[in-house]
């Protein structure tokens, strides 16, 4: 497993992202496969389990063995990456730092990446906030990874989620074949980042939600004094709040318990389930979970 440190020091998520990808398994389902295709591939022996009607009975006749014609399949699947880029991104792990939501989040859609176009399917990638939007259009390939390794490695995390004038030229996006993962911490002012998605499902195009968190999130360890500052304070508000530790723990974690309930909930309700993962964590677990939660991606 990659230590948490190396992925929050290594900036050739290319290179990363391709050696996290090696010890991925992808399951038995892939898009990319030997099977009934259109173009021939190779005859292998007949197995216990394959469909009768695949079997070459000339052959069968000729040499009295059975064999299965395999063919080279190919997959229309477009897989576009939409990344939160607002300033909650930038949350470091408190236990390791120098890595980020944002790293985790850019190095883990670059090893999905790499995964889905060794099968042979199409991504693109949206890199979203107010400050900067970034956008690799659907390609497939080597050199078509790297580019979007690129524009990863390029993006910072500022400002607030995009306002719907800036989303509006970017709906044409989202092709009619289209998969649209969506990598954030669903840290909203209102209910941006949640529209979003339900704007979508409601075109046809549901979004498959990895959620980014930091292990202090979930487990509010801290004592003492704390000074609180939100990143994506509303103009005009304070950015910071003090308080105590101690007694604001349990009201925090209750609060924080009802918002993961909720969300998950809306998620749960466009048959789009929620992955929460911690940045903490291996970050190949975290491809795995998702894959294996998302078969139709895999």
């Amino acid at each position: 497993m990659l230590d948490p440190l190396t992925l929050a020091r290594t900036r050739d998520l290319a290179w990363l992202s391709r050696h996290i990808a090696a010890g991925v398994m992808l399951g038995a389902q892939h898009s990319r496969r030997r099977g009934a295709g259109l173009e021939f591939q190779q005859y292998r022996s007949y197995q216990p389990g394959d469909a009768i009607n695949h079997i070459d009975w000339k052959l069968f006749a000729r040499s009295d063995r059975h064999y299965v014609r395999e063919a080279e399949q190919e997959s229309q699947m477009h897989v576009c990456f939409v990344l939160d880029a607002s300033a909650s991104m930038a949350q470091p792990s408190f236990a390791i730092p120098e890595l980020t939501k944002l790293q985790f989040g850019k190095c883990w859609i670059a090893t999905l990446c790499w995964l889905l176009q060794a099968q042979g399917d199409r991504c693109s990638l949206l890199v979203l906030s107010d400050a900067d939007l970034r956008r690799v259009p659907a390609g497939q390939g080597e050199a078509h990874h790297h580019r979007i390794a690129l524009e990863l490695q390029r993006s910072r995390a500022a400002g607030h989620w995009p306002g719907p004038e800036q989303l509006q030229p970017l709906w044409s996006q989202f092709d009619n074949n289209c998969q649209v993962v969506l990598v954030s911490d669903f840290f909203e002012r209102g209910q941006e980042i949640s529209d979003f998605a339900t704007r979508l499902h409601a075109a046809g195009r549901p979004c498959l939600p990895l959620q980014l968190l930091v292990e202090a999130e979930e487990t509010f360890p801290f004592e003492g004094e704390l000074r609180v500052r939100d990143p994506e304070a509303a103009s005009g508000s304070s950015p910071v709040r003090e308080m105590d530790a101690r007694s604001q723990r349990a009201q925090y974690q209750q609060a924080f318990a009802r918002a993961q309930r909720s969300l998950a909930a809306g998620f749960a309700g466009r048959e789009s389930p929620l992955t929460s993962v911690q940045i903490e964590r291996p970050l190949a677990d975290a491809v795995q979970r998702f894959v294996q939660l998302h078969s139709r991606i895999a």
